[in-house]
C-alpha cells in the first residue's frame, strides 16, 4: 500500500453518552458538523470535535475492540498520529477532512482497563473536521492530501 493512503476499516457513529458506537457500513459527513446520526452532530458549527480518526495499529497495539476507545473512523494504513493539525484528508471519492489536533485520553480509558489512559497516551488518535461532506463506506481509500498552513499548531499536553 501506498505510505500516502489508507483504507477505512470501520465507521462507527456516537450514540448516547456512556453507551457503544454503533458501527456502519455507511456514513454521511456533513460539511463542518461531522457524522449524521452521531452524538456530536449537534455540536455548534465548526466544532474541533466533529470526528475522531484512529489508526488501527493504534487500537490494535492497545488490544482494545473496534469502537471502544470511540472513534468514528478506524483507518489501516496510515500512521495517523504522526500527521500535523491541518493535515487535510481524502475520504473515498468526496469527503474531504482537516485533523485539528491528537484526541487527549480521557479517565474513562481507566474504567474499561486499569492503566489504559497511560498506554493510549500519544495514540488516541486525532480529531477532525469536515470540509466537504459526502458519504463514506467501509473499505474506502483515504489519501493524504496538503497541509493547511494557517492550520493553528497544537501544544500536546504532558501525561498527567
Amino acid at each position: 500500500m501506498n505510505p500516502a493512503t489508507g483504507t477505512i476499516r470501520a465507521l462507527l457513529l456516537a450514540q448516547a453518552r456512556g453507551t457503544p458506537m454503533r458501527r456502519v457500513p455507511e456514513a454521511l459527513a456533513v460539511e463542518q458538523r461531522g457524522f449524521e446520526g452521531d452524538r456530536h452532530f449537534q455540536r455548534a458549527l465548526g466544532h474541533k470535535r466533529q470526528l475522531l480518526l484512529l489508526d488501527e495499529s493504534s487500537r490494535e497495539a492497545l488490544q482494545v475492540e473496534v469502537g471502544a476507545l470511540k472513534e468514528n473512523i478506524l483507518i489501516a494504513g496510515l500512521p495517523l498520529d504522526t500527521l500535523p493539525p491541518g493535515q487535510r484528508l481524502a475520504l473515498g471519492d468526496t469527503v474531504l477532512v482537516e485533523l485539528t489536533e491528537p484526541c487527549v485520553p480521557c479517565w474513562k480509558l481507566d474504567a474499561l482497563r486499569p492503566g489504559l489512559l497511560k498506554e493510549s497516551w500519544g495514540r488516541r488518535g486525532q480529531l477532525a473536521r469536515v470540509l466537504r461532506g459526502g458519504t463514506v463506506r467501509e473499505g474506502d481509500t483515504v489519501r493524504l492530501l496538503d497541509i493547511n498552513p494557517d492550520a493553528p499548531r497544537v501544544i500536546r499536553p504532558k501525561l498527567p
